[in-house]
Parts: structure tokens; sequence; C-alpha cells
């Protein structure tokens, strides 16, 4: 199949994008995901889900995939800065190092997607562990101007068998 035609409407040459919100959680085995045929997943929550709101215009969801010899992959990851960051916030972000998480992406478009899950390699149901997110870094900084805020700057990954479905 070739394509032979993507077009773009009007309206979207100004459609604006960003990360609003990302919802944190561990594969506990109170999570489970129910993968569609048309790319999209339903969830149910783990228990211990959080969610961290960035900053507008701050934050951003990234996807790239590559095949080698037949096997296809995509490194999934959201970078994005957490504004007046207090000490249970950072305490929080500590725990997270070395965790097998998955997170629930929320944009400002209104689009959500799972990312650190998927149906091809994961599996189904609770499984993801092996392709989960992972908290990849943690920048803070205090601003060297009055103007600048104190936050920090996390960047989460994910090498996972497909890019991330949409949340229906």
């Amino acid at each position: 199949m070739a394509l032979t035609q993507i077009t773009v409407g009007n309206s979207q040459h100004f459609a604006k994008g960003g990360v609003k919100s990302l919802s944190l959680g561990t594969f506990d085995g109170t999570a489970s995901f129910t993968s569609a045929t048309n790319h999209t997943v339903t969830y149910a929550p783990a228990a211990d889900e959080v969610t961290i709101e960035f900053e507008k215009e701050t934050a951003k969801m990234t996807s790239s995939t590559s095949q080698e010899k037949g096997l296809s992959m995509t490194t999934a990851s959201i970078e994005g800065y957490i504004p007046q960051l207090g000490n249970t916030v950072f305490e929080a972000l500590q725990e997270m190092k070395g965790l097998a998480l998955y997170g629930k992406v929320e944009l400002w478009d209104g689009g959500s997607y799972i990312i650190g899950w998927d149906a091809v390699l994961g599996g189904s149901g609770t499984a993801g562990t092996d392709f989960a997110l992972f908290l990849e870094s943690i920048e803070s900084d205090s601003g060297a101007a009055l103007a600048d805020q104190n936050g920090v700057t996390v960047k989460l990954t994910a090498v996972q068998g497909e890019e991330p479905r949409k949340t229906a």
C-alpha cells in the first residue's frame, strides 16, 4: 500500500501542543490494560498513581521508531519542567528512581496517551514491566534572576514495541 495523499486542514496549522500533566503508576498488580484494534487502550489506574502537572509550554512527549532485522522498537520520552518544587514532590521523585512505571500523558489539545506499556512486546493486562517507563534524569534549578522560578526538569523514557497508544 502506498501513501497517495496526506491532507492538513486549515485549523491544524494553529493547533497548540505540549504535555499538560503526567499521571504515573507502578505495575503493582492493580493497574490493568486492555488494548483495542484501533491503537487505543483502556486502563484502570494503579492504586499508587500520582499526577504531575507541568508549567504550560515547558513539557513535551517525543517518540522515535526504528527497525533493525525486522524488529521495530520505539523510544518514547517525556521531558518537562515542574515549577515551585517543594520537598514533598522532590522526595517523591527520588523514590521513582529505578521503578518500572507507566504514564498517562494528557496533552493541552485534549489528547491522552499511555507510555511505558505496549501490547506488542509487553503483553496485556498487568504485564509491561519489561518495557516500562523509567525516570532518566532530574535537573534542579534555583534560577538566577529575581523573576526565575525554583523548579526541576524531569525526563522519563521508555523503550517499547510500539508507539504510545491513545487512551479510549
